[in-house]
Parts: C-alpha cells; sequence; structure tokens
C-alpha cells in the first residue's frame, strides 16, 4: 500500500508539472515570438506599414476632427481648444511623419519607431483627454474606446509595447477622471469600463500582430519554396548541375559580363573516357552512379566562383569567370588526376578528356564550337588527356 501511496504521489506530482508546462507553453504560444533569422526583415517590414497607416491616420483625423470643428460645435461641449489643438499638431507632426515614410532608408530605425510611438501616445492621450473632459455634461468614454480599438486594429505593435501603451494612458485616464466626473458611482464604472477596452484592445492588438507575424513567415516560406522550386528546374535530376539550358544561358550572361568588364573568361568541357563500354559492361545503373559521382568531383574541385553544368549525357562544362586559359589548365589536370585515382564502384576506372579555351569575343555558340572541338582533338590523341592552345598568342 505504501509503495502504491508513493506511485500515486509521484504521477500526480508529475501529472501537475505536465498541466504547468502545458500552462507555460500556452503563455509562449500566445507571445508569437518571430524567427530569428527573419526577425530584422519582419522589423523593417512593420515599420514600413505603420509609417503608412500613420500617414493615413493622420490625413483622416485632420479632416475629420476639422469637419467636427466646423459643422458640429455646439455638440463637442467644452471641448473646442483640445481639438484645435490636435489639429494643430497634426499639421505639424505629419511633415515628420512623411518624411520618415518617404525616406525610411535614412533615418536610423530606433528614430523612426520613436516618431510612430509619440504619434500612438498622442492619439491615445487625445482620445482620452475627450472622453474625460466633457464628463460634467455627458458621462462617455466613446472617444477613449474609439482610440484604443482604432490603434489596435490598424497598428502593428508587439504584445509588451502595447501592454505598456495602453496601460500607461489607462492610469492617466484612471488618475484624472476623478477631477472632471462629479459622480463617484460613475467614476467607478467608467474606470472598470475602460479597463475591460484596455483588456479587449489589446487582445485585438495580440491577434492582429500575430496575424502579422504568421502571414509575414508564410510568405517568406512560400517565397523560400518558390526559390527551391526554381533552382529544382534550373538543375539536372541527376548530378544536381545546371542542365543543358541553363548552362548555356549562363554562359551567355558571362560572355556579356566579360565584354562589360574587360576580364579574362575561360571554358573547359569534359567527356567520360569510353562510357558506352561502361554501361554495355556493368550496367545503365553503374553509368549514373559514374556520373553522379564525377559530378561531386568537379563540385568540390572547382572554386567557387566556377559555373558547372551537365551539358549533356557524360559531357559536362565548366565556365570559369575572370580566369586565363593557362589557370583553367591547372584546374583541368587537377580535375583528371583526381577522377583517375578516384575509386568508382564495381572497380570500374575511369578517366575523362576534354578541351579548354579562353573567350576572344566570340558568341556563345563558336566558344561551344571552339571548346568542343579541342574535346574530340583530345579524344583522338588518346583520351585520358586536355587539349588548349593560348589563343591569346594568335
Amino acid at each position: 500500500m505504501i509503495g502504491y501511496g508513493i506511485r500515486y504521489s509521484g504521477m500526480s506530482s508529475y501529472l501537475t508539472c505536465n498541466k504547468w508546462g502545458i500552462i507555460v507553453k500556452n503563455v509562449i504560444d500566445l507571445i508569437t515570438r518571430v524567427p530569428k533569422e527573419m526577425k530584422e526583415e519582419f522589423s523593417r517590414n512593420v515599420c514600413q506599414e505603420n509609417s503608412f497607416r500613420f500617414v493615413m491616420i493622420s490625413l483622416i483625423l485632420m479632416i475629420s476632427e476639422s469637419i467636427l470643428l466646423v459643422f458640429f460645435r455646439g455638440s463637442i461641449f467644452n471641448t473646442c481648444p483640445l481639438v484645435i489643438s490636435f489639429i494643430i499638431f497634426n499639421i505639424l507632426y505629419f511633415p515628420l511623419i512623411w518624411k520618415t515614410y518617404r525616406n525610411q532608408e535614412k533615418y536610423h530605425k530606433y528614430f523612426v519607431r520613436c516618431v510612430q510611438f509619440i504619434y500612438i501616445v498622442a492619439v491615445m492621450l487625445f482620445g482620452c483627454a475627450l472622453s474625460i473632459l466633457p464628463q460634467n455634461q455627458f458621462a462617455s468614454i466613446n472617444p477613449y474606446i474609439m482610440a484604443v480599438f482604432g490603434l489596435s486594429v490598424f497598428v502593428y505593435t508587439p504584445p509588451v509595447v502595447s501592454s505598456i501603451l495602453f496601460f500607461s494612458v489607462y492610469f492617466v485616464f484612471f488618475l484624472a477622471l476623478p477631477y472632471y466626473q462629479p459622480n463617484p458611482q460613475a467614476v467607478e464604472i467608467l474606470r472598470i469600463n475602460a479597463l475591460i477596452m484596455n483588456i479587449l484592445g489589446w487582445i485585438m492588438s495580440r491577434m492582429v500582430y500575430r496575424m502579422k507575424i504568421m502571414s509575414f513567415t508564410d510568405k517568406k516560406t512560400i517565397e523560400e519554396i518558390n526559390l527551391e522550386l526554381k533552382d529544382l528546374v534550373m538543375r539536372d535530376s541527376m548530378t544536381l548541375l545546371l542542365n543543358h539550358e541553363n548552362i548555356f544561358l549562363r554562359l551567355t550572361d558571362e560572355i556579356e559580363r566579360a565584354k562589360r568588364i574587360h576580364y579574362p573568361l575561360s571554358l573547359i568541357m569534359i567527356d567520360i573516357d569510353h562510357f558506352k563500354e561502361i554501361n554495355d559492361r556493368f550496367g545503365h545503373q553503374a553509368g549514373d552512379d559514374v556520373i553522379i559521382k564525377v559530378a561531386q568531383i568537379l563540385n568540390s574541385t572547382c572554386r567557387t566562383t566556377d559555373v558547372i553544368g551537365r551539358y549533356g549525357g557524360d559531357e559536362f562544362l565548366i565556365i570559369m569567370p575572370d580566369t586565363k586559359s593557362e589557370d583553367a589548365v591547372v584546374l583541368a589536370e587537377r580535375i583528371r588526376n583526381t577522377i583517375e585515382k578516384t575509386n568508382f564502384i564495381k572497380g570500374i576506372e575511369v578517366t575523362v578528356s576534354g578541351g579548354i579555351t579562353e573567350f576572344l569575343q566570340e558568341s556563345s555558340e563558336e566558344l561551344i564550337s571552339s571548346v568542343d572541338a579541342k574535346l574530340y582533338r583530345a579524344k583522338e590523341n588518346g583520351r585520358n588527356r586536355f587539349e588548349y592552345e593560348n589563343r591569346t598568342d594568335l
């Protein structure tokens, strides 16, 4: 019985800890953190969107408050000086909001956020004052509620910032209300109502901010997947090197860049020796394994600036920007020696032959034709070799 009691007690403690763990996890999930790698970009995106929204809010408030002042002066009790002051504040502050929106990259991010935060505080205090001042004639906090919910919905604010903002202004409202509302019972009711509205406003702000995070992260995930899919379409499915079409397009781009910047450009074409015999003797699967292994050797041997592609079948093309033919020869020999010394499956001995050429203002087709001719010359001269000529001396 004692043993069972200890076991039950331990299980009870485990369930209690597990319950608190779930609660803590739910609280953490409520905060919804931005992934670390997206944090900076998300911050810039939110700042930019908020800047645009503040421009619109400022314009709308200036127009609406001006209309209220002109056409409904008799209905706004003793708040005319407050409304006029807020209109003047908007007129003076709007150029700063506009400049930070149009030239955000010129300003430090903390300066932009400070401009935005000051305006949020000003709008909320205006709503607070617009509710407190007419309390002698009208016991209502509608302007305050409108300010809270308007900013909750239209402005992206992190949960901690919105908490500090909402409840700091509520504290001002809490302290100032008794000086303008003579009825103590009304004061308590309005305080409770304002607190409830602040809590609901914070929840609304939290939901809006969380939806922004989720939409942003989803968008970035989709963009990354699209880039990966685009990259896969450009590559040969077996070797993951650039396929025939895209290696040719890259060659065209590099030729244009070489013409523009006036740097050398070399090209290497490689072909696996007696590849048909490998297929016939060991099977096509073995042949595919040889091609994959050769592609891996090219990837590990070439420089990061080199562009490698599977030109077709067992032929590979290497584009070498800012490289003269004599430097390309050094890399080609390193590749040839590495492949010759590599142990392939089933003891297959693999060698390669190739051609090397340097760009001299030809078109892509002419350059391919030149390097292809040298490849066939290497085949005719016994294979397991590279053929080239110093074309700058021609």
